[in-house]
Protein backbone atom coordinates (compact mmCIF):
# COMPACT_ATOMS: atom_id res chain seq x y z
CA UNK A 1 0.00 0.00 0.00
CA UNK A 2 1.52 3.36 -1.00
CA UNK A 3 2.19 5.99 1.62
CA UNK A 4 0.39 9.31 1.74
CA UNK A 5 3.54 11.07 0.58
CA UNK A 6 3.78 8.80 -2.47
CA UNK A 7 0.14 9.42 -3.34
CA UNK A 8 0.68 13.18 -3.04
CA UNK A 9 3.60 12.99 -5.48
CA UNK A 10 1.60 10.97 -8.02
CA UNK A 11 -1.36 13.33 -7.73
CA UNK A 12 0.92 16.34 -8.20
CA UNK A 13 2.45 14.75 -11.31
CA UNK A 14 -0.94 14.13 -12.87
CA UNK A 15 -2.04 17.67 -11.96
CA UNK A 16 0.87 19.00 -14.01
CA UNK A 17 3.00 20.42 -11.23
CA UNK A 18 6.66 20.70 -12.16
CA UNK A 19 8.12 21.40 -8.69
CA UNK A 20 7.87 18.27 -6.56
CA UNK A 21 10.70 19.08 -4.17
CA UNK A 22 8.36 19.79 -1.23
CA UNK A 23 6.57 16.48 -1.70
CA UNK A 24 9.80 14.54 -2.05
CA UNK A 25 11.36 16.21 1.00
CA UNK A 26 8.27 15.45 3.09
CA UNK A 27 8.26 11.84 1.94
CA UNK A 28 11.94 11.34 2.62
CA UNK A 29 11.67 12.93 6.07
CA UNK A 30 8.75 10.68 6.96
CA UNK A 31 10.66 7.60 5.79
CA UNK A 32 13.76 8.63 7.72
CA UNK A 33 11.76 9.19 10.91
CA UNK A 34 10.12 5.78 10.56
CA UNK A 35 13.53 4.14 10.13
CA UNK A 36 14.91 5.99 13.16
CA UNK A 37 11.97 4.95 15.31
CA UNK A 38 12.43 1.32 14.28
CA UNK A 39 16.16 1.49 15.10
CA UNK A 40 15.43 3.08 18.49
CA UNK A 41 13.03 0.25 19.34
CA UNK A 42 15.57 -2.36 18.23
CA UNK A 43 18.40 -0.82 20.24
CA UNK A 44 16.18 -0.27 23.28
CA UNK A 45 15.12 -3.91 23.24
CA UNK A 46 18.76 -4.99 23.17
CA UNK A 47 19.88 -2.46 25.77
CA UNK A 48 17.16 -3.18 28.32
CA UNK A 49 16.84 -6.90 27.75
CA UNK A 50 17.66 -9.01 30.79
CA UNK A 51 21.20 -10.24 30.66
CA UNK A 52 21.78 -13.95 30.59
CA UNK A 53 24.64 -15.35 32.55
CA UNK A 54 27.06 -16.82 30.09
CA UNK A 55 30.17 -18.74 30.83
CA UNK A 56 33.04 -16.43 29.82
CA UNK A 57 35.02 -19.46 28.69
CA UNK A 58 32.32 -20.36 26.18
CA UNK A 59 32.96 -17.16 24.24
CA UNK A 60 36.43 -18.30 23.18
CA UNK A 61 36.56 -22.07 22.76
CA UNK A 62 40.20 -21.96 21.65
CA UNK A 63 41.27 -20.48 24.99
CA UNK A 64 39.74 -23.35 26.93
CA UNK A 65 41.09 -26.14 24.75
CA UNK A 66 43.79 -28.24 26.33
CA UNK A 67 46.95 -26.71 25.12
CA UNK A 68 50.20 -28.57 25.05
CA UNK A 69 52.85 -27.12 27.29
CA UNK A 70 55.79 -25.93 25.29
CA UNK A 71 59.27 -26.60 26.47
CA UNK A 72 62.14 -24.19 26.27
CA UNK A 73 63.87 -25.47 23.17
CA UNK A 74 66.63 -22.88 23.40
CA UNK A 75 68.26 -24.67 26.32
CA UNK A 76 70.96 -26.85 24.89
CA UNK A 77 72.27 -28.33 28.10
CA UNK A 78 74.60 -25.50 28.99
CA UNK A 79 74.76 -24.03 32.46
Amino acid sequence: MPTDAALDIVNALFAGQKDLSDFVATGMNATALDALDAKKKEMGAKMFAPETEEDPESENPEATADQEETTDETDQGRD
